[in-house]
């Protein structure tokens, strides 16, 4: 599995894989550990491909927003399917965290 990264500028895009889990967790912290060193302004987590999430990669974005408020960078979360944003919307961290369609987010960070 490789996890593709995105950058433009201040600007990180991490494209999440189709099956986002605790068997690719440290990956992801990997990549983000290394994407704060750059200090960027903006990280997006590309959702297009996933197809399924498990509670350890929901708390894995639940660390990673409190990272991101703490250290004053947005983070979002875009492109979701319907199975996957039901269940963001069922665990309400859409509430907690911006979670954008894709159009929205690259209208604002193209």
């Amino acid at each position: 599995m490789k996890i593709e990264i995105i950058k433009k500028k201040d600007i990180v895009v991490i494209k999440i894989p189709k099956y986002f889990f605790i068997g690719n967790i440290v990956e992801v912290e990997e990549i983000w550990n290394q994407i704060l060193t750059e200090a960027p302004k903006t990280v997006g987590f590309d959702f297009q491909q996933v197809e399924f999430i498990d509670s350890s990669a929901i708390g894995t974005l639940v660390k990673f927003y409190n990272i991101s408020v703490k250290n004053n960078f947005e983070m979002h979360i875009f492109s979701l399917g319907n199975d996957i944003r039901k269940i963001f919307e069922t665990t309400k961290i859409d509430r907690v965290m911006s979670v954008l369609g894709k159009e929205e987010f690259e209208s604002l960070y193209s």
